[in-house]
């Protein structure tokens, strides 16, 4: 919000930025006002736009599933690497882009395709792993309130009626409510853990702003101290999702995530 602004339209505006006159440009399921705008935008760059259709899709996010039906590609079953609705949207964009390509004179065999969307990698993104014989780690920078959301409900998904203790930390300038509301609905107890940056937001302060819907909190000094409190004390059957900032997610990469 801080950087590119505090309406759909404001933001649109700036992602809109990478449209270039006469390149086709391809936009994904959007809120009105952000198509509107993109639209808007691609017009005046009279750059086609093509759009992924409700009617394209059907998804199962149950299964973590998808079925595409373009007007030259069908796919059903499909299930992305990546975890969580609005992954299978994403899946989605990705099919629509490999039709405008087929058009464009580009060779993509289906199964490649399907190959590439089932093994994608994303660090950070409900990013799983398998402690064997340790507790699974979760870690997904959902920064804002919108990933905040998607995490809880693909956590809700994955692991139905379980609530963990979580590890989270955050920047300053965020919506910091709407965020710990998603987050309250999977969340048993909070450890709280400052930034190594200056744009962390002060714990104390948050403390003070924020109702976590009746969710403990525990303040921590770092994230080792937090770590230290969760991981080494949990068994092999519970799960710690990190989440929150870039910042926390990559300090917990580069410290305690074996790549």
């Amino acid at each position: 919000m801080e950087i590119l602004g505090d309406t759909l339209e404001k933001i649109a505006a700036e992602k809109g930025g990478i449209i270039k006159p006469g390149v086709p440009h391809l936009i994904g399921l959007l809120p009105k006002p952000a198509e509107t705008t993109l639209r808007r935008i691609a017009k005046k760059q009279k750059a086609p736009l093509s759009t992924v259709g409700s009617k394209q899709i059907t998804m199962h996010p149950e299964r973590g599933a998808l079925d595409y039906q373009g007007e030259r590609l069908k796919v059903r079953n499909l299930r992305p690497s990546l975890v969580g609705e609005h992954q299978l949207k994403n899946a989605a964009v990705v099919l629509s882009a490999i039709e405008i390509l087929k058009e464009l004179g580009w060779r993509l065999p289906i199964h490649a395709v399907k190959e590439g969307i089932a093994n994608t990698g994303w660090r950070g993104r409900f990013q799983i792993i398998d402690g064997s014989g340790k507790p699974t780690i979760i870690l997904d920078v959902c920064h804002n309130a919108a990933g905040a959301k998607a995490f809880a409900r693909a956590f809700a998904q994955r692991y139905p009626g379980k609530r963990v203790a979580m590890i989270v930390g955050f920047v300053q300038k965020k919506e910091h409510q709407l965020m710990f509301d998603a987050l309250s609905t999977v969340a048993d107890e909070y450890l709280l853990v400052p930034l190594k940056t200056h744009r962390s937001i002060q714990l104390v302060d948050l403390m003070k702003q924020i109702d976590f819907r009746g969710v403990p909190v525990r303040p921590c000094r770092s994230l080792a101290d937090a770590w230290t409190a969760l991981v080494k004390s949990a068994g092999p059957d519970d799960i710690i999702p990190v989440v929150g900032s870039h910042y926390l997610v990559g300090e917990c990469l580069g410290r305690y995530i074996k790549a």
